[in-house]
């Protein structure tokens, strides 16, 4: 016998007589919708969208010489895709397809565990525009993201009805767990709850533990990452970090005033290193950057400047003057959240705002631009609101078993802090899309919680309405910075 709170929490269930039937149909039903989300995202988006990013990674798949600039996984996932038609078409199916699949296997576990209406609505969410928008892209983000989501339902199909995983589950899971890891350097600090979700039992997915494996995992699989990634694919090393070095040495001179903070690297006057820097554009020191003139690099390279001796300055640079880093750091972390920031903030970097005819701004920001932003970027796409929200779930789900869907909320909620959490330190550029998983993840942990959340609500209301007060006092302060015109943090 099971249950209410059984059912509640998703661990109870009849599979005898006519319930079983129904929910066999009721099963088949779901997955004709899925398919058919599929196929209507697939025709909304095909072929897919590349950036300059993906276009250069499809370069890399064709040639099957690859750079660590990106890590290569994608390139070379492409270059057996390449066999089945040309262009981002067939890694854009392939994205799709995990996609929809892990929508629709947490929407069958939700079904299982006796919240058909639910299902629908979980499966649904995956139409979330936003989430289209960015799926449309061929991007590591998304493939990051799908290869996750995709893991995550399998292993919550299988809690929910008290399954070990099968030999060939258990492959799909660990491959995409690997592959997600290994698409995107940063996401391994968003790594370690979902391996404790795979590999524990439900007793040590409590949140501490979570947060630890999040740190100790990162720790452990970035130089593992960085070895496989050697032997794997023997990658030409690009020097990728120091787009991140030269940032933060940028940041830190603007903020102390003192421009040979950057020497040997880069020249400026004070005034020159004002106008290059912006916490929002990162590259204008890039070799295709609005002031790349200003660094002194090797005669026909493409690497930002010379590599030896440039973690060192960047380390002393920091011991020097941690104040000036935090400030820039902060500065940066609050552009990528897009928490308090000016309507259409872009417009306020060097690659926006030249008055040089000679070099026009990537495209001209118009009044009307600035008016509509707050509408095309709403409080809901905005990363700060989910992670707000999110660090109040793990907070309300404190003294609760680690069973069903508290146990995949408080997973998918510490994930998805310390995968967009891990930009407060190495971030150099402002998208949305680098927070995709993690606005996933939190809509997942809260549909998967609605019925624990409307059963608090009903019986313990303050908690719920702190937190749903914590968050609106979150977007109202995003709201009053855009209407204010507030660049004090920008």
């Amino acid at each position: 016998m099971h249950t209410d709170s059984d059912l509640l929490f998703g661990w109870g269930e009849s599979d005898t007589g006519e319930r079983a039937r129904g929910l066999s149909l009721s099963g088949w039903t779901l997955a004709a919708l899925a398919l058919g989300l599929f196929v209507a995202n697939a025709v909304l988006h095909f072929p897919g969208v590349m950036n300059n990013d993906s276009i250069g990674q499809y370069r890399q798949a064709l040639t099957g010489q690859y750079g660590d600039w990106h890590p290569p996984i994608m390139a070379w996932l492409w270059s057996w895709l390449h066999l089945f038609g040309d262009g981002p078409a067939p890694l854009l199916l392939l994205h799709l397809t995990l996609y929809w699949l892990g929508f629709g296997l947490v929407a069958d576990a939700v079904r299982r565990s006796g919240f058909p209406r639910l299902a629908w609505a979980v499966l649904l969410a995956g139409a979330f525009p936003p989430f289209l928008y960015v799926n449309a892209q061929v991007v590591k983000d998304v493939g990051m993201a799908v290869a996750w989501l995709a893991a995550i339902g399998v292993l919550y199909v299988h809690r929910v009805q008290h399954r070990r995983l099968s030999i060939a589950a258990g492959v799909a899971v660990a491959t995409l767990l690997f592959y997600g890891a290994m698409v995107r350097t940063n996401a391994l600090f968003g790594l370690g709850p979902l391996l404790l979700y795979a590999l524990a039992p439900a007793s040590w997915l409590r949140a501490p533990r979570l947060l630890a494996a999040t740190v100790v995992v990162a720790v452990l699989a970035l130089p593992a990452s960085q070895f496989a990634n050697r032997v794997l694919f023997d990658p030409k090393p690009e020097h990728a970090v120091q787009s991140l070095f030269l940032y933060d040495l940028m940041g830190i001179a603007v903020h102390t005033g003192d421009p040979a903070i950057l020497e040997p690297r880069a020249t400026f006057t004070r005034e020159e290193l004002r106008e290059c820097y912006s916490p929002y554009w990162w590259d204008s020191l890039s070799p295709w950057g609005r002031c790349a003139d200003k660094v002194h690099r090797p005669a026909g390279a493409e690497m930002p400047t010379r590599p030896d001796g440039l973690a060192q300055q960047w380390l002393r640079s920091i011991a020097a003057h941690p104040i000036a880093w935090m400030q820039h750091r902060l500065k940066h972390f609050n552009s990528a959240l897009l928490f308090a920031v000016p309507l259409k903030h872009i417009r306020l970097t060097p690659e926006y705002r030249t008055g040089d005819p000679t070099r026009p701004p990537l495209e001209l920001v118009t009044a009307r631009d600035v008016r509509m932003d707050l509408l095309r970027k709403n409080p809901g796409v905005w990363p700060v609101t989910w992670l707000a929200w999110a660090a109040c779930l793990l907070v309300l789900l404190r003294r609760e078993p680690a069973t069903g869907a508290v146990a995949l909320a408080r997973v998918l909620a510490v994930s998805a802090l310390g995968y967009s959490g891990a930009y407060l330190l190495i971030g150099v550029a402002t998208d949305m899309r680098y927070h995709y998983w993690s606005l996933l993840a939190v809509m997942l942990a809260t549909l998967v919680l609605l019925p624990w959340l409307g059963g608090q609500l009903r019986q313990r209301p303050r908690p719920v309405l702190a937190s749903a007060a914590a968050v609106s006092l979150v977007v109202l302060v995003g709201v009053a910075a855009r209407l204010l015109d507030f660049r004090g943090l920008v």
